[in-house]
């Protein structure tokens, strides 16, 4: 029973994680942020 346990903890953990990169990426795609390609109006690129 515990290594079950122990799965379900790891494998909520790992969720919670990747839905919190995704909302990120989603936050910064919905404000204008992250590179689309054109580098002569993209800020971040070198």
């Amino acid at each position: 029973m515990p290594a079950i346990l122990g799965n379900v903890i790891v494998t909520a953990a790992l969720i919670a994680v990747v839905a919190l990169a995704v909302r990120s990426l989603w936050k910064s795609r919905k404000s204008g942020g992250g590179c689309n390609g054109d580098c002569g109006n993209c800020h971040s690129c070198h």
